[in-house]
């Protein structure tokens, strides 16, 4: 069941930061700049007009820059927390790293409910309560809601987007196409693709595109720069976080192996 944690408005740090967590999360900005680079080569400086929506286990970069302050919500899944939100918000909200643009009316209540966090920090249930609010404000924003008797029925025929995934390694294909290809709307097609798999579509493209990128490694004498451009990664660096993170192994190291 889907359990939103804390909410929080925080300074990001300005020396560069990347990670990655096992919850979904929405950073939301505040006042000040902040820079975010998510995948697939999705970079953006933003302030009060932007945010991002970051999966579970996607990997980003982020920092502040000058005076800066951004709205954190954590979200996870907990089987002993209560169904706080529709579970197909979710699977719409966060099926792919992205980021959103904030319109007046919805920049001016995350201002005004910052400041009731800031008054209360330790409040987690004010926390929720301003972490439901801002997540149904988003979704209704950029994921409207279609009725599962809206959707034609289908099924997930593996091989057929493997062949796809293939196809379209170096580009960006997003869970929209997928869901296309199956003729699903995309929150139909996340829901059952992880019911499938026991991961989300992205964590899966993911996955196709490192392992990839090992069979060049291991099987032929492309440069390692060359391997991340035809494997759909930013750039050498990204290939390297995302072999070490698979394999416990530098993209080197793999090769030598």
């Amino acid at each position: 069941m889907w359990s939103i944690g804390a909410c929080r408005v925080q300074p990001l740090a300005h020396e560069p930061h990347r990670h990655q967590h096992p919850h979904h999360q929405v950073v939301l900005g505040l006042h000040g700049q902040v820079w975010f680079e998510l995948p697939p080569a999705q970079q953006r400086h933003f302030g009060p007009e932007h945010g991002c929506l970051l999966p579970s286990d996607c990997e980003h970069s982020f920092h502040g820059d000058g005076d800066n302050a951004v709205v954190i919500i954590d979200v996870s899944v907990k089987d002993e927390s209560p169904l706080l939100i529709d579970a197909d918000l979710f699977q719409q909200l966060f099926a792919e790293p992205r980021f959103v643009d904030l319109d007046d009316n919805l920049r001016n209540l995350i201002a005004s409910l910052a400041q009731e966090l800031e008054s209360r920090p330790h409040d987690l249930p004010l926390q929720q309560h301003i972490s439901g609010l801002l997540l149904h404000s988003l979704f209704h924003r950029i994921a409207p809601y279609r009725h599962p008797s809206h959707t034609r029925g289908g099924r997930i025929d593996m091989a057929m987007l493997d062949q796809l995934i293939a196809e379209r390694l170096t580009d960006k294909i997003g869970v929209d196409e997928l869901a296309s290809a199956c003729h699903m709307s995309s929150s139909q097609f996340h829901l059952r693709f992880r019911q499938l798999t026991g991961m989300t579509p992205y964590q899966y493209v993911l996955q196709q595109r490192v392992q990839q990128a090992a069979w060049l490694l291991q099987n032929s004498s492309m440069s390692i720069s060359a391997i991340a451009a035809e494997t759909g990664f930013a750039n050498q660096s990204a290939l390297n976080h995302a072999i070490k993170a698979r394999f416990g192994l530098s993209p080197g190291q793999l090769r030598r192996k």
